[in-house]
């Protein structure tokens, strides 16, 4: 049937209307539901046969996987080296690098028998040491542990796929008797040192400008505010408004201030400018906030015996077009005020600002440095937990499933979506299963307890308005419409532009008006598992009518609303995907920026911290953070295709109904005109916002 030219059910034969029906009864033997796995969020039962990986996907992976475990690698022979070498001799320490050189030089996923062999020989060396030496070594007690972590990952890999080497952290390898003092930093540049063979992040390869103060860019006020409209997670920023109107998510001024009391004093001696006030910043559309009342409430759970901690903060933002020294020339989103906590308490949760004018007691800075830490983190979590997996892959993954038990292979929207939905319910499954799982990578990356996670999944899930997320609406609901830079927002919508383009110059192919498609049964089923409460349950699809059928409550009869329905699906799976996954190895992995953990409580007024070294409790171990970075650098370096390219060999079309080629054309000559433009608007930014360069989007959620 995949031969056949596409067509709308109500235009066959019945014979090939029979046949239609045949091959969606055998689908549906393959695809179903199921929500107990996740509350109230359904996923695909099980994965299907047709939906697994393919081997040029896998060897796409073990390309990533190659200088993702020789890092690990190194880093480990890293801090066993800091553990060995200020207690033995010189000799006896040489012998045991000797030893380590043999294992490192040889080191495979590939071979673990070889491997186990060469730890033997490192075994060796240690056990050969004059007793009084090895008596005054922190050489892990149990070092034979290491033969059987190392076996036991490179089986799982073998087995499982690269993702398995994220069940063993370095803490597993080299825990020893004397406890993790060496796995903890001793210094901040210790966490620059976690990229011997991986390239560094952009967030430590900043380029300097004239412009930027002394010190690491990606700690600095501008890279800060910077991240809300250009970074991992630009889905939290929203427009602080005098009054909110109906339906949108904006802030109202009067209602923020009742838990974040800045005043206009604060806010005039932050922004340098004593003529404005917080209401008229609002009322010009220049005033923002992020408040992560969502963590309001989350359980932490030790890590390796280490407690962790979580609050809920906020912070605002003004879009100031004349910022003081240390910003970009021309404007930037200034950060004004960090609270730690829903509610003040001048004590325990005072205001924190980047010129301690609140009361915070911060000379120095360093309880800021930490605030906008926190908030960084709260971000990382909230961006892993809903922003990426949850309203990215686990709102694509129930359309999957109703498009292949309700839609034939013979349908034009079956072809057209089938590019985009490629090998999502596979890493989905595989995020199930070692991903989000009791000690898996969410739980030792993410702070909070792995049942607050899947809590946070779940409650986004059920607010989740399909309608709401277009991005032309999505934008003006949330306020930020009028910010005069948002990196994200412009290069989004030029991408939206063209896809909505697209899908309405193909399904008007097929569709010849608003009765082709009310007509179209198979059109009409999908409509109705999206929307049926037992199926996807997807609310906030305003543009279908009322059927008055307690049966199928609803229908589509709008070819202008079904565009727009499916432009969302293209645009979700790839551009939105996108944003949230490829920036997370360049922005998220640099501990003393982003982190997905707090180690130690909220600073209060009364914390004295005096040294940049006193700020180091609050950031993860050495061993999570390499385990953090390695999960990124996976996540980022794979890019199976390239958005809007549905082949490999051009003379091999995908679509091969001709009418389709030109659209498909018009649409790549459209997505290259894009990337130039972006190109351009990254020569004028403070750094480039790659996540949205055409070139750099698969068409499917395939990581």
């Amino acid at each position: 049937m995949s031969n056949l030219l596409p067509t709308l059910p109500q235009h066959d034969s019945p014979e090939a209307q029979q046949a239609r029906a045949f091959q969606l009864s055998m689908a549906r033997t393959n695809y179903n539901y199921m929500t107990s796995y996740l509350n109230s969020v359904p996923m695909s039962a099980d994965l299907p046969r047709t939906e697994k990986f393919t081997l040029d996907y896998e060897t796409q992976v073990l390309k990533v996987f190659g200088p993702m475990l020789e890092n690990f690698k190194c880093v480990i022979e890293m801090l066993l080296e800091r553990e060995l070498k200020g207690d033995l001799a010189t000799q006896a320490f040489a012998d045991i690098q000797a030893a380590w050189k043999k294992l490192d030089e040889e080191f495979s996923a590939l071979h673990p028998v070889r491997d186990a062999k060469n730890m033997k020989a490192f075994l060796k060396s240690l056990s050969e040491l004059p007793e009084a030496l090895r008596s005054l070594s922190n050489i892990p007690k149990d070092i034979e542990a290491m033969i059987t972590g190392l076996d036991r990952v490179f089986k799982e890999v073998l087995a499982e796929g690269p993702t398995a080497i994220l069940k063993s952290t370095a803490y597993d390898l080299l825990n020893g008797a004397h406890g993790r003092a060496y796995l903890h930093p001793e210094s901040i540049a210790d966490y620059a040192k976690l990229y011997p063979k991986l390239p560094k992040p952009a967030a430590l390869t900043i380029e300097r400008q004239a412009w930027m103060p002394a010190g690491e860019p990606s700690e600095q006020d501008w890279f800060f505010g910077y991240l809300q409209i250009a970074g991992f997670n630009t889905t939290q920023l929203l427009g602080v408004v005098p009054e909110v109107t109906a339906g949108s998510k904006a802030v109202a001024l009067p209602d923020l201030l009742k838990k974040f009391p800045i005043t206009d004093a604060h806010f005039q001696s932050v922004s340098g400018n004593a003529s404005i006030s917080l209401r008229t910043a609002a009322q010009d559309g220049r005033l923002f906030v992020v408040d992560y009342v969502t963590l309001d409430g989350a359980k932490t759970e030790a890590l390796h015996g280490e407690q962790r901690y979580i609050t809920a903060p906020i912070a605002l933002f003004y879009w100031n077009d004349a910022p003081p020294p240390g910003y970009p020339p021309g404007g930037a989103l200034q950060p004004i005020a960090i609270q730690l906590a829903q509610r003040f308490d001048a004590e325990a949760a005072p205001l924190y600002t980047p010129n301690n004018c609140a009361g915070g007691n911060d000379a120095n800075l360093l309880k800021w440095r930490i605030a906008k830490y926190t908030v960084n983190v709260c971000s990382a979590i909230q961006h892993e937990a809903v922003a990426h997996l949850g309203d990215t892959h686990l709102i694509i993954e129930p359309m999957i499933v109703a498009l292949h038990r309700q839609v034939s292979e013979l349908h034009p929207l079956y072809k057209l979506l089938i590019p985009h939905f490629r090998f999502t319910i596979n890493i989905n499954d595989d995020a199930i299963h070692s991903l989000i799982v009791p000690g898996g990578v969410v739980a030792c990356n993410v702070g909070i307890a792995i049942e607050s996670s899947l809590d946070m999944v779940s409650r986004a899930h059920r607010a989740w308005r399909w309608d709401a997320h277009v991005p032309t609406r999505e934008f003006v609901s949330r306020g930020v419409d009028r910010c005069p830079q948002f990196p994200f927002r412009d290069d989004t919508l030029l991408l939206w532009k063209a896809i909505t383009d697209f899908v309405g110059a193909y399904l008007r192919i097929y569709y010849r008006n608003d009765e082709d498609v009310r007509d179209d049964a198979e059109l009409q089923g999908f409509v109705y598992e999206l929307t049926a409460p037992q199926y996807c349950a997807f609310q906030g699809l305003d543009g279908l009518v009322a059927t008055g059928d307690s049966g199928r409550p609803w229908r589509i009869d709008s070819l202008d609303y079904l565009i727009e329905m499916v432009s969302l699906i293209l645009y979700t799976a790839g551009p939105r995907h996108a944003s949230v996954n490829y920036a997370q190895y360049p922005l998220m992995s640099y501990v003393p920026s982003v982190g997905g953990s707090l180690y130690r409580p909220l600073p209060t007024r009364s914390t004295v911290l005096n040294s940049i070294d006193d700020c180091l409790p609050w950031y993860p171990p050495l061993d999570v953070a390499l385990y953090g970075l390695t999960f990124e650098y996976l996540l980022t370096g794979v890019q199976y295709d390239t958005f809007g390219r549905y082949e490999h060999n051009p003379r091999d079309p995908y679509f091969t109904d001709q009418r389709v080629q030109p659209i498909v054309a018009q649409l790549q000559d459209a997505l290259a005109i894009i990337e130039i433009e972006i190109r351009k608007r990254n020569r004028d930014r403070p750094m480039p916002y790659p996540y949205q360069l055409p070139s750099q989007i698969p068409n499917s959620i395939s990581i």
